[in-house]
């Protein structure tokens, strides 16, 4: 059996109590139905015996705990002998949530910060950010292993490393940031913009080490790795060891890109990306012809499909954001 898992972000409802101005979703109303999840949760796990790879789940939304049967179902996960990892907004996290989560022995709780106080709600909400803040610090104290996600956009660029120092003290084990894909370019960034946080986020990962500090600032993920000291540990993985599953059963490759290639209702996951002439391009993809001469090409491998394709509607081809010169 393969060692790296493979990966399901299972988005069990729709419905959110926030509205995030770079959300990706169009619909608040749609949620899965326990039948419905049984079907997917056995057809994912016959999926992972055809492929020899052990599974894990990141249990997402819409907001997953507004779901009613939201501990049921991440129960189901961990008896059916999956991982089990949560993506949050964090704003419903008590003691009381806290220590049931870790009952779970998550792999980890990701909730999402985009920002200090002031830029997070600009982007999420008035009290979203002392909510989220508070669901941290209740993991936390529970023995959570907490992951903070940072979506770096135009308007929130500025305090990174703000933002990555006040995570140290609270108790957050990874930080780990990564661009905003939408189709407001307003929001996006700049290649300038861009190359200046993976500077930063560098330079803020060695300084974290050197001092011994229990949060690991991640800057190893495809384009930023590329041009940091850190390992690259991860490359888009879109077409081989990732699906994504919607409250409806529709199958997507990735959640950031606008395309279905099926429904696990009408047959098994194999089929469904058998007959995908999407998948079989992904599957099939290379190096982008761009690239094919740089010596970063064989970590990167283009960057992220996903903001590329947001922005330029060019789905193998290199990472707008590149700024390597060789």
């Amino acid at each position: 059996m393969a060692d790296a898992p493979f990966y399901l972000q299972w988005h069990i409802t729709s419905r959110c109590n926030l509205r995030c101005a770079h959300c990706y979703q169009s619909d608040y109303a749609d949620q899965i139905s326990e039948s419905l999840f049984q079907e997917g949760l056995e057809k994912f796990g016959r999926h992972l015996s055809r492929v020899g790879a052990k599974g894990q789940i990141n249990l997402t939304g819409g907001e997953p705990m507004l779901h009613p049967d939201f501990f049921s179902f991440a129960q189901k996960i961990r008896d059916a002998g999956h991982r089990l990892a949560i993506l949050t907004n964090g704003t419903l996290i008590d003691a009381a949530a806290a220590s049931r989560l870790a009952a779970l022995q998550p792999v980890f709780v990701q909730i999402s910060l985009d920002g200090t106080r002031e830029a997070h709600e600009r982007i999420r909400g008035a009290g979203s950010f002392d909510a989220a803040v508070a669901g941290i610090d209740a993991l936390a104290s529970a023995g959570v292993k907490v992951l903070v996600s940072f979506t770096a956009q135009k308007s929130n660029a500025h305090c990174f490393e703000a933002l990555v120092r006040f995570c140290g003290e609270h108790g957050v084990h990874k930080f780990w940031w990564d661009r905003v894909v939408t189709d407001d370019p307003a929001l996006y960034l700049t290649t300038a913009q861009f190359r200046a946080l993976t500077e930063t986020a560098n330079r803020l990962r060695r300084a974290f080490v050197d001092a011994g500090a229990r949060m690991k600032v991640d800057n190893g993920r495809a384009l930023q790795s590329t041009f940091s000291d850190a390992p690259c540990y991860y490359a888009c993985s879109t077409g081989r060891g990732l699906l994504i599953f919607l409250p409806d059963g529709s199958v997507m490759p990735c959640r950031r890109l606008p395309f279905v290639i099926g429904n696990y209702r009408d047959g098994e996951l194999e089929e469904i990306i058998r007959k995908s002439e999407l998948m079989t391009q992904l599957r099939g993809a290379g190096i982008p012809k761009e690239c094919v001469y740089c010596p970063k090409a064989s970590g990167c491998r283009g960057g992220a499909k996903c903001v590329t394709y947001a922005q330029t509607g060019q789905l193998f081809a290199r990472d707008v954001n590149c700024f390597y010169e060789g």
